[in-house]
Order: structure tokens, then sequence, then C-alpha cells
């Protein structure tokens, strides 16, 4: 059998199985647990989120959904943790942490603090509550299987993209900035006078 094959129907074994597991936890209380926490997360953020930085602070949370769903990805494809509960039949848990719970509170963290400082704190105490209590009460649930991993790596990965990426919008928001004085400092265009419109005008009046 051709590898491309082989790895086709290993996906299709593995989403099956994935599909089997999700409908068997549709509905129950884990399920429910995990829809309701989505569904407060998303009222809490939108609660105490600054709407007049709403675009700024989206950007932000989209780098840092797209960290966690590469990292995510690597993480279950290598057999290093398996989600048994999920909002949906995916692979990778969109819905709960990569789309939720991460990203909304590291938005937050970005919009209160100011400085390097305050930041680094905030996201320190963040990280530490998500990877060293979050992590693993999901294990106790059952709702997340730790194969062959240790939640400090994940500590460490996400302080070490969450600077990254503050730094990357701290840069494009200066460029911004620049680009705006640039533009509200050069000379305004002058409107270009048309006289040939009253040549014209005049032209229309000898020949009547």
């Amino acid at each position: 059998m051709d590898i491309l094959e082989r790895l086709r129907q290993s996906r299709l074994v593995s989403w099956e199985l994935k599909t089997f597991i999700w409908q068997q936890n549709f509905l129950t209380a884990k399920w429910w647990f995990i829809a309701i926490v989505i569904a407060l997360s998303y009222a809490i953020w939108w609660k105490f989120t600054d709407k007049k930085r709403i675009i700024e602070l989206l950007l932000f949370g989209s780098f840092i959904a797209v960290s966690r769903v590469i990292f995510d990805d690597w993480g279950i494809t290598s057999g290093r943790w398996t989600y048994i509960v999920d909002l949906v039949p995916l692979g990778i848990s969109l819905f709960f942490n990569d789309l939720t719970i991460v990203p909304l509170s590291y938005m937050l963290a970005y919009q209160y603090s100011p400085t390097w400082s305050k930041y680094l704190v905030t996201i320190i105490i963040l990280q530490s509550a998500i990877s060293f209590v979050f992590l693993p009460l999901l294990s106790r649930m059952g709702i997340l299987v730790i194969h062959n991993w240790h939640v400090g790596y994940t500590f460490i990965f996400m302080i070490v993209v969450s600077i990254i990426m503050r730094a990357i919008m701290l840069v494009g928001l200066n460029l911004q900035s620049s680009s705006r004085l640039e533009h509200s400092s050069s000379p305004s265009l002058k409107p270009i006078p048309q006289p040939a419109m009253k040549l014209f005008d005049k032209d229309n009046k000898n020949n009547k």
C-alpha cells in the first residue's frame, strides 16, 4: 500500500474513533462543563474588554490563538496528549483551550498591562494557573489525558510565545503611529484650477 494511502487510512480511523468518543460524551456533565466554561469566558471577556481597542486586542488574541493551535496540533499528532471530551469532534481542542481560555485571558492580560514588567508578572501568574491548576484539573476530570508530557513545558512555551507576540504588536503599533504622523505632516494638495471650463463656456456664448 502506498505510504500516502496508509496515512489517509490512519487518519480516517483516527477520525472515526474521535467521532465515536465524542458521541459517547455528547451532552454529558463533562460536555456541559466545557460548554458553560466557554460561554462564561466569552461573556467575561466581552464585559471587561476595552471596546475602543477591540481591533488591536483581537489581533493580539489571534496571534496567541494561532500559536496555540499549532502547539496543540503538534502535541496531539506526536502523542503527547489527547482530548477525550470536546465541544465538537475535532482533533484539537479549538473551542476550549485554543480559541477560548488561552487567547481570551491573554487579551485581558495584554489590555491591563501597559508596561513590560506588569505584563510579565501578569502572564506568569496567568499561565501558572492554566498550566499547573487548570490542565491538571482537566486531567482529573477525564477531559484531557497527558501521555508523555509535563505541563511545565507548556508553561515555558506560552511565556515565550506571549513575549514574542507582545513585542510584534508593539513594533506594529509604533510603525502605524509613525506612518500616521508622516502622513499628517505632509502638505495638503491644493485644488488645480480649471480654466478650460471657462473658455468652453465663452466659446459657447459666442457661438450662440
